[in-house]
């Protein structure tokens, strides 16, 4: 099975339509068309985010071989964040690149770090930090 293939079947596998997959990967619908069904080429930035967003490793999308599934912990967004980010319009890449500053801020404060990501104010974080994504 191609890559293409593979793709598109995760993604029929989950339910979801190209809009959604093309919408959480942040790459366009017309391209996400185009790689399943083997009319472009992707490059290795966008080919990570769609193995994230899928739940599958590069491997396995490369090769249909050995790594079915990316580690859960690489792809565990907090729902608050989840819903920001999709109220927010932003693409699987920034999110995860918010997600990463805000564990990084907590991991340098002492005694902090046990604040639930859940009840972070998300929208008022990335007001603070979007100039750096």
């Amino acid at each position: 099975m191609a890559l293409g293939k593979r793709i598109r079947a995760r993604r029929e596998e989950l339910g979801w339509t190209q809009e959604a997959l093309a919408g959480k990967a942040g790459i366009s619908k017309s391209f996400l068309s185009d790689i399943e069904n083997e009319k472009r080429s992707i490059g290795a930035e966008n080919l990570l985010d769609l193995a994230r967003v899928l739940g599958r490793s590069l491997d396995y999308l490369m090769t249909g071989g050995g790594g079915e599934t990316t580690d859960p912990k690489e792809v565990e967004i907090p729902a608050a964040l989840a819903r920001f980010a999709s109220e927010a319009s932003l693409t699987f890449r920034q999110t995860l690149a918010l997600l990463d500053m805000r564990r990084q801020i907590l991991a340098h404060r002492s005694g902090s770090g046990n604040e639930p990501l859940d009840q972070i104010d998300w929208p008022h974080f990335y007001e603070c930090v979007k100039e750096f994504l």
